[in-house]
């Protein structure tokens, strides 16, 4: 009963919580699209969320992040992930998101008038893409892609892909490897309710690319993984 309601609070909170931001998020982004005013709301948005299941991330940094931007790159365990990576990491965060994303009402407006990076998948453009993380950037924001490609229906990390190593190499954008625990049991794919528990976050030193070309993106890519798969046995 306890997990049932937590998960009915969480969504009604979320749901409104997102009714209220899109039509702020548009007007913001057509006066100024790098207004911090956006990543303001984002950031409340995103505290919404937990909020509703009382959770409050433990979050640890090897180094720290100076100014600019970066490829944050991670495990995907739960929907919940991207709140708590825009809420733990210093610079605000723009994701990578399915072209069909942009047809879902409310939701769809919502990541378009906050400048979230458009993949067509059918076609996919490294040009276009990197074009938009060059805009990105430009903003003061960073990106962050789930190598895996989707959330993990086991626990257990997936292998990786190489897209966003090529895209920071592309871009000369540092790397900087996160590791995720406890949003899987608090939501995993497919299921209904949400169980409160804890969460942990542990962000990586940032990865110089500068110099690297396409050739080194297999060899980064798993150097981020293995970071992060010694930080979640850890």
């Amino acid at each position: 009963m306890i997990a049932f309601l937590r998960t009915v609070l969480t969504l009604v909170l979320a749901g409104l919580a997102t009714l209220a931001a899109t039509p702020a998020f548009i007007i913001v982004a057509s006066r100024n699209p790098a207004s911090p005013t956006m990543d303001r709301i984002a950031a409340m948005w995103a505290k919404v969320w937990l909020l509703g299941l009382g959770i409050h991330p433990e979050v640890r940094f090897d180094a720290t992040i100076p100014p600019g931007g970066y490829v944050v790159v991670g495990n995907h365990e739960s929907n919940l992930d991207p709140m708590c990576h825009y809420l733990a990491f210093p610079s605000p965060l723009r994701f990578l998101a399915k072209k069909e994303l942009y047809s879902v009402p409310v939701f769809g407006w919502a990541i378009r008038a906050t400048g979230m990076i458009e993949v067509d998948r059918s076609k996919p453009s490294m040009d276009a893409i990197n074009a938009q993380v060059a805009e990105t950037v430009a903003r003061g924001r960073s990106i962050i892609v789930y190598p895996e490609g989707h959330r993990t229906t086991t626990g257990e990390l997936g292998p990786f892909k190489k897209g966003a190593f090529v895209i920071a190499i592309q871009t000369g954008l540092p790397i900087v490897p996160v590791a995720t625990q406890g949003t899987y049991e608090i939501w995993p794919p497919g299921a209904k309710l949400m169980h409160p528990g804890p969460i942990h976050l542990h962000f990586g030193e940032p990865i110089p690319t500068t110099g690297m070309t396409l050739d080194d993106a297999e060899s980064l890519k798993e150097r981020a993984r293995e970071w992060i798969e010694s930080a979640l046995r850890a």
